[in-house]
């Protein structure tokens, strides 16, 4: 079960880091969550293979990987808080003011000094190498209960922040490591309150970071949400970059002309032509309609894009993608602008060069 789950988390990681264009602090929290989960993968069997086993370092490795088992339980509830708080509020500050709900793991690192001397939570006799369980141990299960309650009560009085889709999973499949851990209450050898934890990984990530909601059905460009997100997260991270709006000129004569899939194709050539021009790295999108847009990291300093993308656009065989016009407007955000106010300087940039190229056609 713990290879099995070790290689899920590996997986969704290595796509989340190398496949996602669209970042998002949310996968971000998701990804450092997946490498807590593996080491409380990795190090929760460790636990009971090194148990009474004599070699060099054998009390060494027993009791460090115990103080790791009992350390990773809070550092990943408090985790996974941050995760439900950041799906709540869209505030990456507010974690940061919370100490990511990290209070309870500090606890744990003070009563784990004091174990050392007096067993609390476990010990490991020096001789025999052999676990034993302390007296105080129900205070550690009882911790992590309170983490999972504290989320019931924040997403019940913060409700109609969170879409009832995410509460349901914050909820159900969150809940699935603490049903384990009241289980290992009873029977201290039936581990799987870690390998749960991927269950609520992979069911978060399919239904709230998957790229599958991420693409335009039409142009397989990213859509409108997946630009909100990116820019989002941009901003967050108070980085400098370029948003370069578009718009077809006439378009909705190319659907009267030669009919509606000639316009899809007309889409499809436009998108990919933006795709080819621009950095790999910058996100391409369509917003809806005839309206795509552009963000990169870079900052443009000229309009060289135009010329490429009618090279681009001259290379089709069909005369009314050949022939396409477009308008455009260049927003750089260097400073504190919102999302709203970057995308409207663009805007107003775009049609003053669309009311020009009108003005243009009337002479």
């Amino acid at each position: 079960m713990n290879v099995f789950a070790l290689f899920i988390v590996v997986i969704l990681y290595v796509m989340i880091k190398l496949k996602l264009k669209v970042k998002s602090y949310g996968k971000f929290l998701l990804g450092i969550i997946m490498l807590v989960s593996a080491v409380a993968i990795i190090v929760e069997p460790l636990t009971w293979m090194f148990d009474g086993k004599l070699f060099p370092f054998s009390y060494s490795l027993e009791y460090g990987s115990n103080v790791m088992l009992f350390l990773v339980g809070p550092l990943l509830g408090g985790l996974l808080m941050s995760y439900v708080d950041y799906h709540t509020f869209h505030n990456p500050k507010r974690l940061s003011k919370r100490l990511f709900y990290q209070q309870w793991s500090i606890f744990t690192i003070v009563i784990l000094i004091i174990n050392w001397y007096h067993p609390i939570y476990f010990s490991v006799d020096p001789v025999t190498n052999s676990y034993s369980s302390g007296d105080f141990k129900d205070v550690h299960y009882v911790v992590l209960a309170s983490i999972y309650m504290y989320m019931l009560v924040s997403l019940y009085r913060h409700r109609h922040l969170v879409t009832r889709q995410a509460q349901q999973i914050f909820i159900w499949f969150f809940m699935l490591p603490i049903l384990g851990m009241v289980v290992q209450l009873f029977n201290s050898r039936l581990y799987f309150s870690w390998t749960s934890v991927v269950l609520g990984i992979l069911v978060a990530y399919i239904f709230l970071e998957s790229q599958a909601t991420e693409e335009d059905h039409l142009t397989k460009l990213y859509n409108r949400q997946s630009y909100e997100m990116f820019v989002g997260h941009l901003i967050e991270s108070n980085q400098p970059f370029t948003l370069v709006l578009f718009d077809l000129n006439h378009f909705k004569k190319v659907n009267d002309t030669y009919g509606h899939h000639a316009g899809d194709q007309t889409l499809i050539a436009f998108g990919q032509a933006l795709k080819q021009v621009f950095d790999k790295k910058a996100l391409v999108s369509r917003l809806g309609g005839d309206e795509f847009v552009v963000v990169t990291e870079e900052v443009l300093t000229t309009d060289d894009y135009s010329k490429k993308i009618k090279q681009v656009l001259r290379q089709y065989d069909e005369i009314y993608i050949q022939q396409l016009s477009f308008s455009s407007g260049v927003s750089i955000r260097n400073g504190s602008e919102s999302t709203e106010q970057i995308y409207q300087y663009a805007d107003r940039k775009l049609y003053s060069e669309k009311r020009a190229f009108h003005q243009n056609l009337a002479d």
